[in-house]
């Protein structure tokens, strides 16, 4: 009679979901905050950022849109299509500020990771833009609907000065909870801060510090370079863990195409897509 340990030897296909599942915990436990697919491309770089999909990023950022938007994003880190990560998300004006829901989904056949945004942005002053969002996630498995559910917030706040200079910062996880006895360091309060500042008309500079005082301190920094009129390049660094990235954008009509890749040391390579429509 062949044990079970044979048997899995003899069929190694019967060890893929297992390997798959081993990397969504590792990436999902570390609570790894995939970037919009422009701030991949600016090396992790957004609290400065007044674009689209803003409301899982500083949400201060949506009292400064001029657009309503909705926009599809696809990740895939590692390289592997089991691990990918499909968002949705909106961005909707409301009067003097703009309301944003961003939903995000990870994994495989009995195991997922879902995470859902609602934030608001709100402009204070022609220069001074608020936010707030309140952050859910929860994981489905297969015995059981919802599996340690969470539910956290963040504040943000931008400053114009002139026309060149953008200060941003943003306070995230001040307070959370978790069916999980123990939160991640990601889930434990962040202070991010850093500025922006445009030149030459066509490019502009983000530098930015992310401080989690129980886990790490990152240096963030990107440009962007408008080409002609409908082309943006991209590229950016990151000290912790060291990022590399670089994309490029095209605008067409009412549509915005993003394209990105992220080199992490500790997830490798990561390719991002989206796509958005703003009227």
């Amino acid at each position: 009679m062949r044990s079970p340990t044979g048997l899995m030897l003899k069929r190694p296909g019967n060890l893929l979901p297992v390997f798959f599942l081993c990397l969504i915990h590792a990436f999902v436990a570390g609570q790894v905050q995939v970037p919009g697919t422009a701030s991949a491309a600016l090396g992790g770089s957004y609290v400065c950022l007044q674009g689209y999909m803003c409301t899982s990023q500083n949400q201060a950022g949506l009292g400064f849109i001029e657009q309503s938007s909705v926009s599809i994003q696809h990740a895939r880190p590692y390289l592997l299509k089991e691990l990918g990560i499909s968002s949705l998300s909106g961005q909707f004006i409301t009067g003097s500020g703009a309301l944003g829901l961003a939903l995000s989904t990870q994994g495989l056949r009995g195991f997922r990771q879902s995470s859902l945004w609602i934030a608001y942005g709100l402009r204070l002053h022609s220069n001074i833009s608020a936010g707030v969002g309140i952050h859910l996630w929860s994981s489905t498995i297969s015995e059981q609907l919802i599996y340690a559910p969470g539910i956290s917030f963040a504040l943000g706040l931008q400053v114009r000065i002139q026309e060149r200079w953008t200060l941003g910062a943003r306070l995230f996880h001040p307070a959370s909870w978790s069916a999980q006895s123990d939160l991640s360091s990601e889930q434990l309060m962040s202070i991010e801060t850093g500025f922006s500042y445009s030149f030459f008309k066509v490019a502009r500079i983000y530098s930015e510090l992310h401080m989690n005082p129980q886990a790490y301190f990152a240096l963030c920094s990107g440009i962007e370079w408008t080409l002609k009129q409908h082309t943006i390049l991209r590229t950016g660094v990151c000290s912790q863990p060291f990022t590399f990235s670089w994309g490029i954008s095209f605008s067409f009509a009412k549509w915005v195409a993003d394209f990105s890749f992220q080199y992490r040391t500790d997830t490798g390579l990561t390719p991002l897509t989206a796509l958005t429509h703003a009227w």
